[in-house]
């Protein structure tokens, strides 16, 4: 199948699309604000803090972000795991809601101090998830705030609403105005897989559909999602519908979800508000524009901690002032 990576390398933050064939598939964003954060792929010299043979493993302080966890191992050559040795480890899962990353051990380190040893790019993140071949393009990814919408409506009726929780994503699937749960059901099937791999979601899953009693259709339901994450590249298993009409599937992730991403209001109005001031600088060139922000998000452009102020001029000249207000606005003044 054919796949492309779409990059929209923007002030603040870069932006890749997955595409395979028309199909959009799955979306990762980098924010210069998680600048130095173990990813995926990294490897980390790491200092042992402490071992805690109930989980089976050690915390590793990599000095950046929460401890990691390390599973014991067997593996030939490995050594005994101490308080206070230095390790090198790879990130094998990135941090999900207050979990530290999962590592796993590669070698002993000379190191003094914990500190990132290898950081791999976005591009070589994409290359290695979906090999060599996939091409990639430079252009505009405008539509990323539309994918961690809460409710997604289907298409002839009913919608689904998506909602992470600490414990598990609480999928609920409402047949609204429709006459069928059956039939809403049916539809709801493919749209649950590609927003789950659109946004990065996984873990324990819990489906509620509409009521749903008859043996044959529950059967079917069941072979209808198993068809639906047949393309998907992450593990996935799915049970049956319960006596309740939930139905529970895991689907492993290693990486940071959009809707855990977007979870940070701040830093997200942040980011939108500048790619604004960007689009509306193309659009008007040579005049003095003014971005206004709501306050919570003012104060932190106005720090300026990721240096988003000079990289702007850089993009689009020094022709902009930022202001506060009530709702986010880009104003020129021809």
């Amino acid at each position: 199948m054919k796949r492309k990576a779409v990059i929209d390398t923007a002030v603040g933050e870069t932006r890749c699309a997955i595409y395979e064939g028309r199909s959009l598939v799955e979306i990762y964003i980098r924010r210069w604000s998680d600048k130095g954060m173990p990813r995926l792929g990294d490897i980390f010299a790491g200092r042992i803090t402490s071992t805690d043979k109930s989980l089976g493993g050690a915390f590793v302080d990599l000095g950046i972000g929460p401890h990691g966890l390390l599973k014991f191992t067997n593996a030939s050559g490995a050594p005994r795991l101490t308080e206070g040795q230095m390790i090198k480890v790879e990130i094998i899962r990135e941090s999900i809601a207050e979990k530290g990353p999962v590592l796993r051990f590669v070698d002993v380190s000379e190191m003094t101090d914990p500190t990132a040893l290898v950081q791999i790019s976005l591009a070589d993140f994409i290359k290695r998830r979906f090999g060599p071949e996939i091409i990639f393009e430079e252009a505009p990814v405008n539509f990323v705030e539309d994918a961690v919408e809460t409710v997604i409506a289907l298409p002839g009726g009913g919608d689904i609403a998506i909602e992470p929780t600490r414990a598990l994503i609480a999928i609920d699937v409402d047949k609204g105005s429709a006459l069928s749960g059956f039939d809403v059901s049916k539809t709801a099937a493919p749209v649950i897989a590609q927003q789950l791999r659109l946004r990065g979601l996984g873990g324990l899953v819990a489906i509620d559909f509409p009521n749903i009693r008859q043996p044959k259709q529950r059967e079917q339901l069941l072979d209808l999602m198993q068809k639906a994450f047949e393309d998907d590249p992450n593990p996935v298993k799915i049970a049956s519908l319960s006596r309740f009409g939930v139905m529970e599937m895991t689907r492993a992730v290693k990486t940071r979800s959009l809707d855990a991403l977007y979870a940070n209001k701040k830093i997200s109005g942040a980011m939108l508000a500048l790619k604004r001031l960007e689009r509306e600088a193309v659009s008007s060139p040579g005049a003095q524009l003014v971005l206004t922000v709501p306050h919570y998000i003012h104060k932190w452009l106005a720090d300026d901690v990721i240096g988003w102020e000079a990289s702007m001029a850089n993009r689009i000249g020094k022709r902009f002032t930022l202001e506060a207000g009530t709702q986010l606005s880009v104003k020129a003044d021809r």
